[in-house]
């Protein structure tokens, strides 16, 4: 049995080509949700049943980054620039990866400023395809 190391030291975060490295203080700064179902069950009346599968169920993740950091000034210009993105994702040493294509930036969030405590400057993407393994292939 083997450690599996899930820490920022190996993880690797690209978006548009660029590696993303200066991560907030937030726990997980990177976090990846599904938009949609991959299937749903359609339950008739009468007791039969149809499956309805989606080809591309879309991904939405969000990151956390470092405010002030050059990585957040980056992302910030690509969101007002109105980009298409492109994102990779590997965790080193548990073979988890995913590719995410079609994407955008949908929004940022709240910023906390001006006081004894400032939040990470978070950024939420959507991508339309989204292809993850984990675990390795």
């Amino acid at each position: 049995m083997s450690l599996a190391d899930y820490g920022n030291d190996s993880f690797v975060l690209t978006i548009n080509g660029r590696q993303i490295t200066d991560f907030g203080e937030t726990a997980s700064p990177f976090q990846d949700s599904p938009i949609d179902d991959d299937s749903t069950l359609r339950r008739g009346q009468g007791g039969r049943a149809v499956r309805l599968n989606r080809t591309n169920p879309g991904r939405t993740v969000n990151i956390y980054l470092n405010p002030g950091s050059p990585d957040s000034a980056y992302v910030q210009a690509l969101k007002n620039s109105k980009a298409n993105i492109t994102m990779s994702m590997q965790q080193i040493g548990t073979l988890d990866s995913a590719i995410g294509t079609d994407g955008l930036i949908k929004n940022d969030a709240t910023n906390n400023r001006g006081g004894t405590a400032i939040s990470d400057d978070q950024y939420t993407f959507e991508f339309n395809v989204w292809n993850a393994f984990k675990g390795g292939e």
